[in-house]
């Protein structure tokens, strides 16, 4: 069953709305039903709140609603199917203008649209679980946490072509207590020059191949326009997956992933078979806390998403979870300790106080 709260928030309204050709200027923009106004709605009579993710006509009494509503009136879908469209719908145009416009820089224009089996595998959310024609992908994935050779490439080149981490993205990591020391080792890396990284991927690969690799969206833009902190995911010593971080206030979602399966924990190398402790983080912003820390941490992606094909790289280890302390950390923590102990691998909870994760945590000054 979808939980269609979730679904909400990793959808915001403003960026579906652009994505589905509505010229949104100012929070307003043209009625879906255009046709039920005079000069077909010359004047903008929709009005979009994106804080609430919801929107409505001043003049049709039936078109208002949250993203959901957004989605089935203006592709004529039933509740189900609009639902079922986002799911299979996780990148977007990450830029003001129409579905049309190019990126920032940009020089190119691509109008081909995937076909159902790629969207169905690599635009479900990341970490859900695979559709049923995708199992033994997903198998796969979780028996072999090395990427397709074609996406290691893509996610290499798209490495390479990054800045270093400065500027505002020094500066938010410094605030949660993230120094260079770690981000170097971690090897974090930028979008610095949006259009340029864009123009140069689009030269040397395909615009189908980008799009399959996550890398791009459906429309055949770069996603990470609003995320530009990027965060590698390794295994032996190869990137094999990564996430992106948004940095202005407001923005969700907070984090975007790579689409399709999440072939390992973040900071797997780590996990070498040698005996000692490990933390298992909710997240890689706070699995770097700790590293900050001088704590051996890795990460997961979510509250939920930590694999059972995992549960046996953390051999000879004594896990300690450290999960949000909130409902969905609770139960992602229960679960993730219920795994390890049934591969007989020795598994705690550790508490935090109500509300906290391990980032706001050591902030406070507790360690």
């Amino acid at each position: 069953m979808t939980d269609l709260e979730a679904l909400k928030v990793r959808h915001p309204i403003l960026e579906v709305a652009r994505d589905l050709g509505l010229e949104v200027n100012h929070n307003r923009f043209r009625c879906p039903r255009a046709e039920r106004h005079a000069h077909g709605d010359r004047t903008p009579s929709a009005t979009l709140w994106p804080e609430q993710g919801s929107f409505k006509c001043w003049v049709c009494p039936d078109v208002k609603g949250d993203v959901i509503d957004l989605v089935r009136i203006v592709k004529g879908l039933d509740f189900s199917g609009a639902v079922a469209f986002l799911e299979k719908h996780s990148g977007y145009s990450p830029h003001p203008g129409s579905k049309a416009a190019l990126p920032p820089g940009g020089t190119k224009s691509h109008s081909s649209h995937l076909s159902s089996e790629t969207q169905t595998e690599f635009f479900q959310t990341p970490g859900a679980p695979p559709s049923p024609e995708n199992n033994a992908s997903e198998r796969a994935s979780d028996e072999n946490p090395e990427p397709p050779k074609q996406r290691a490439e893509l996610i290499q080149a798209f490495l390479k072509l990054c800045g270093p981490v400065q500027g505002k993205a020094a500066t938010w990591l410094k605030g949660r207590r993230i120094f260079k020391k770690t981000w170097e080792r971690q090897q974090l890396k930028v979008v610095d020059h949006y259009g340029r990284i864009s123009d140069e991927l689009m030269d040397k690969f395909s615009l189908t191949d980008l799009r399959e690799s996550g890398l791009f969206n459906s429309e055949g833009h770069l996603r990470f326009y609003r995320h530009p902190l990027i965060l590698p995911y390794f295994y032996q010593n190869e990137p094999v997956y990564l996430q992106a971080r948004a940095l202005e206030a407001g923005i969700q979602p907070k984090e975007l992933s790579l689409a399709g399966t999440i072939p390992c924990p973040y900071n797997a190398p780590l996990l070498n078979g040698e005996p000692g402790p490990v933390y298992l983080c909710e997240g890689v912003i706070d699995a770097l806390t700790l590293i900050e820390a001088g704590f051996p941490a890795v990460g997961v992606p979510g509250a939920m998403h930590f694999k059972a094909a995992w549960a046996p790289l953390f051999r000879n280890k004594s896990v300690y979870v450290v999960f949000d302390a909130d409902s969905a950390g609770e139960a992602g923590a229960s679960r993730a300790t219920a795994l390890l102990t049934g591969q007989g691998i020795e598994a705690h909870r550790l508490p935090l106080p109500a509300g906290k994760d391990i980032n706001d945590w050591l902030r406070g000054g507790h360690r």
